[in-house]
């Protein structure tokens, strides 16, 4: 096999990552869940959504709070699925952004925490302990969401859809954010 082909083959498990880092962002805080781990993880204010069927091939939200926004939960219950996210990483007082798309996990446009060194050798190997740091996180969660896919994949994809349409229907027991 082709290696886009299993790529694309792959590509399912990126778009379900995104989505679960979502709904953990919306309704847990965006908490890791992890013993030891304090940082938070949530979709930010960009994302892409797309599908093969329909008219609307590619809808990308912007600016403001598109992961609260009608319009991202009305594709979702649409068949929609997230292929590009822009995503923040909280952590003490550090914080990361940066997008992760779906397709291959890949990370793009990260910016890191500011460093504290004065010297070039010193930011350089700051940076790079940010960089680790930032990525550790988020393979932390990655590894978690594997964990709990495998144990019950019905069950999460089930509470997904759930959290779609609770969201939608504006029935979670809380508001939702563009009634308030």
């Amino acid at each position: 096999m082709k290696p886009m082909e299993l790529i694309e083959q792959g590509r399912f498990l990126g778009e379900e990552f995104l989505l679960w880092l979502w709904m953990r962002g919306l309704k847990e805080g965006g908490v890791s869940g992890l013993d030891g781990d304090q940082s938070a993880c949530f979709v930010d204010d960009a994302m892409q959504l797309v599908t093969e069927s329909g008219d609307v091939k590619e809808l990308s939200l912007r600016k403001g709070n598109p992961a609260e926004s009608r319009e991202a939960f009305e594709a979702l219950s649409r068949g929609m699925r997230p292929a590009k996210a822009k995503v923040r990483l909280l952590s003490g007082d550090m914080e990361w952004t940066f997008t992760l798309g779906a397709a291959g996990l890949e990370i793009s446009t990260m910016k890191l925490p500011p460093t504290q060194a004065k010297d070039p050798q010193g930011r350089i190997a700051d940076r790079l302990f940010l960089l680790e740091e930032g990525t550790s996180h988020l393979e932390r969660r990655f590894q978690a969401f594997l964990e709990a896919r495998a144990q019950d994949p019905e069950a999460m994809e089930e509470s997904m859809r759930e959290w779609v349409r609770a969201s939608l229907a504006g029935v979670s027991g809380e508001e939702v954010p563009w009634e308030g």
